[in-house]
């Protein structure tokens, strides 16, 4: 080996030579440049969902930067409920799309090119028996959707046409009393990943409020059959729900079918982080290094249950998620009752795309998956194992 000293223009200039300009180019810029967040409303760069870490601190580079008030994420008293007391509240009710003990789970291949998601919504309804299982005309009806992110379709959350041509057809069927409301993750905050998505134009075009209860009333709740939720440093299971929750008779869930890099999958059960306090999910869902985020994400829903899921899975994330990670398009959407039913047979469907058995937390049998594991212990949800689900396809 040669004794000679290299400066650095001349060992980046041998590089150029031997192993081309990108090579030199990276040695150029430097590892702090070359990880840079380039643009802050696009939390993490394409491939970053590959490395968990590297993915948590580009999120917290985001949050640190992003247009947040400086109290976005405390728990103030004022904006309690009876002033922080635990509120006697749940919306649990029968399975209304079961058959016998079984529970149904709507299956459709979409039209091509999304042509008709009016008609492909009807479809999917139409095999488990239609809205009138479960809404009444009269009824005040909450469509919660996945405000996660200001990512495009399928990253950041539902697709505003898909939640477009579902207003359409609930009020085309006489079910006229609609909110849409969410809130999003920590890229808020939430009416600017409402307006980037565009669900604040659907709202207007079908004459239907869309809104975030970031600055509403919340109720604590105690959940005393939680296990993680609300029990991080010695907690009692208190959590708060947004209390506008009481305000209505029916909900409506619209989740993507895809993976989460932390709790493994983002489907139904976990879209009711959402109705989760901003405080409590840093308190209690992300504490001990995320490492229980499956596991508290199932028990959120032991107050409440949405009556109708409609899951989208046109298009899905296989790995990574929820916001970045490797993309497929299923061209499927599921309709059902039951949280657990919906999540299991959508990780079934992503399981056929999975291209690394071992990768993402879902590639084992899907009732071993820790959201379902735990919403089954816990009777959250009414399906408890294969033979209590029944799978319609049209």
């Amino acid at each position: 080996m040669s004794s000679e000293v290299i400066t650095r223009r001349k060992f980046i200039t041998k590089v150029a030579k031997y192993c081309g300009a990108g090579i030199a180019a990276v040695g150029l810029i430097g590892p702090r440049q070359a990880h840079a967040v380039e643009d802050l409303d696009i939390p993490a760069h394409e491939g970053v969902w590959r490395m968990r870490d590297t993915q948590l601190k580009q999120y917290g580079e985001f949050i640190k930067n992003a247009p947040l008030p400086k109290d976005y994420f405390d728990k103030k008293p004022e904006s309690l409920t009876d002033g922080g007391a635990p509120v006697n509240w749940s919306h649990l009710h029968p399975n209304w799309y079961a058959e016998g003990n079984k529970s149904q789970v709507g299956l459709i291949m979409a039209t091509q090119l999304d042509k008709d998601l009016k008609g492909d919504i009807k479809k999917v309804m139409k095999l488990i028996g239609g809205f009138e299982k479960s809404l009444k005309k009269t009824d005040k009806i909450l469509i919660k959707p996945n405000m996660n992110t200001g990512d495009p379709w399928p990253q950041g959350g539902t697709d505003p046409e898909f939640l477009r041509a579902l207003i359409l057809v609930l009020k085309d069927e006489g079910y006229t009393n609609l909110t849409v409301a969410d809130t999003c993750g920590p890229w808020g905050p939430t009416m600017r990943v409402i307006k980037k998505m565009g669900y604040d134009s659907v709202g207007w075009e079908t004459k239907t409020p869309v809104k975030t209860w970031e600055k509403e009333k919340w109720m604590n709740i105690r959940n005393a059959e939680a296990e993680f939720l609300g029990k991080m440093g010695g907690g009692d299971g208190t959590v708060a729900y947004p209390e506008d929750l009481r305000n209505y008779d029916k909900v409506i869930y619209t989740p993507i079918m895809k993976t989460h890099f932390l709790g493994g999958i983002t489907m139904s059960l976990k879209l009711s982080v959402g109705i989760l306090h901003r405080a409590d999910r840093g308190a209690h869902l992300h504490s001990f290094n995320h490492i229980f985020v499956a596991e508290q994400s199932a028990e959120v829903n032991l107050p409440f249950r949405p009556d109708l899921i409609i899951m989208d899975g046109r298009r899905s994330l296989i790995s990574g998620g929820p916001s970045h990670g490797e993309q497929v398009k299923p061209g499927m959407i599921l309709a059902s009752g039951d949280q657990v039913a919906n999540d299991v047979m959508g990780i079934k469907i992503l399981q056929e795309w999975y291209p690394n058995m071992a990768a993402n937390k879902i590639g084992m049998y899907a009732w071993y998956q820790k959201q379902i594991i735990q919403a089954v212990k816990k009777n959250i949800g009414y399906a408890k194992k294969d033979d209590d689900l029944k799978l319609v396809l049209g």
